[in-house]
């Protein structure tokens, strides 16, 4: 019940998940048929911020467990790699430096920043 459509930008968004207080969603967006973009939203769906703009696909958010960065693969430097980013889209950082990619990242419980 009370289900609603809450993204209305982009031509498709995807792999939306929860921030850790419940507030806040983290998603995908694709614009204009083209690569995939970070974005967070309120939980009501209000105030959509892009956190991406990089040329390569940003995808596959997951939350810090402080909900103050998210963690994502992206293609922006050829083969995916893991990158995190501060949700109000500053300090973009790469992870990951592995010849064959990364994919799919997921943070530890215990992690502190």
């Amino acid at each position: 019940t009370n289900l609603r459509r809450l993204t209305f930008e982009g031509s498709y968004n995807d792999l939306a998940t929860w921030s850790p207080k419940g507030d806040k969603i983290a998603y995908c967006s694709q614009k204009g048929g083209g690569n995939f973009q970070a974005f967070v939203m309120n939980a009501n769906g209000t105030n959509p911020q892009q956190l991406t703009f990089e040329g390569g696909s940003n995808e596959n958010p997951t939350w810090a467990p402080d909900g103050r960065r998210l963690a994502f693969s992206s293609t922006n430097k050829g083969a995916p790699q893991i990158f995190s980013i501060n949700i109000d889209g500053s300090e973009l950082r790469q992870l990951t430096f592995l010849k064959g990619g990364g994919f799919e990242p997921s943070w530890s419980p215990r992690y502190k920043q």
